[in-house]
């Protein structure tokens, strides 16, 4: 079955290189007008970097950098701690993981499916709209993690229903997630200049990736001081004192007492995320637009020479 799923999510991954070149190919990065625009410049370490430095200083570039570097920044909650809060909740490992076995067909068809959109000279329409989409459903995430303990049975165990909810919530989000990928990669690909091979489309992949990572560390770090605790004297609701800290908490249940959350920083994480990524559509919306709407020339530090 691993081998099966490996596959499969390669597959999926060939047929996304395959939308981006496909959008590559229709829209002709407007190289018609020189016969030798395809021909690839062979750089050595130094030439690349000076071409890389380059690259970073053209205006619609430094834009994309920020676009890049903060637009995951409202997925970063809810793509960090949301599996960690079901764990903590008792719920089976391998049932959360069983989530991707059920993704694979939407993996193999989505791309398909959203060829067409991606392949014009408007991609990032797509990342437009699945983005509101997306944090969307970080919120009905947090919404399910918080009802969660009502599902529990007797035995500690969950039953299937709570599952299929989870696979049902699980897949519109990864719709979402999927279109935002596509929808830019496939503008990455159209931008890239050709002359310089993949320097160019790795320097935004970098980019795109390091913008993915960075919020996660800094809101798993972070989330720590939003979350509040009390020690509740056993049998009343007594509240003693706080037990926040892994020390405070040890003292509390070493002497019977119980250590309840009072506040969970995993909400106010998601919440956070939530106003920033709203914020942030809304500053920029018309920057995305602005990406396609310039000539493509623009994103190129070798310009073409007109025959």
């Amino acid at each position: 079955m691993q081998k099966v799923l490996l596959f499969l999510i390669g597959f999926e991954r060939v047929e996304t290189g395959h939308v981006g070149s496909l959008s590559e190919t229709q829209n002709g990065h407007e190289i018609a007008e020189s016969e030798t625009i395809n021909d690839e410049i062979t750089l050595g370490v130094v030439d690349t970097y000076a071409i890389l430095f380059k690259i970073i200083c053209l205006k619609p570039v430094m834009i994309m950098v920020a676009v890049l570097l903060t637009a995951k920044i409202a997925f970063a909650a809810t793509d960090g701690m949301t599996d960690l809060k079901l764990i903590g909740f008792g719920v089976k490992k391998d049932g959360i993981a069983s989530r991707a076995i059920f993704l694979t067909p939407l993996q193999i068809v989505l791309p398909w499916l959203l060829g067409k959109q991606t392949a014009g000279r408007r991609p990032l329409n797509v990342f437009l709209w699945a983005y509101p989409y997306r944090i969307l459903m970080g919120i009905c995430f947090a919404a399910l993690v918080y009802f969660t303990p009502s599902f529990r049975q007797a035995d500690g165990e969950y039953p299937y229903s709570y599952y299929l909810i989870w696979i049902v919530a699980y897949y519109f989000h990864q719709i979402s997630a999927y279109c935002i990928f596509l929808s830019m990669m496939a503008f990455n690909a159209q931008v890239s200049d050709p002359k310089i091979g993949g320097t160019y489309m790795t320097l935004l992949n970098t980019l795109n990736n390091l913008g993915g990572n960075w919020p996660l560390t800094l809101f798993l770090s972070i989330t720590d001081f939003f979350t509040f605790k009390n020690c509740i004297a056993k049998g009343t609701q007594t509240i003693l004192n706080t037990c926040n800290t892994k020390k405070d908490e040890e003292l509390c249940t070493s002497s019977g007492d119980v250590c309840e959350m009072a506040i969970d920083g995993y909400y106010i994480s998601t919440a956070i995320c939530t106003i920033i990524g709203v914020i942030w559509y809304f500053v920029f919306y018309p920057k995305i637009q602005y990406f396609q709407r310039i000539p493509r020339e623009e994103w190129r530090v070798i310009k073409n020479k007109r025959t």
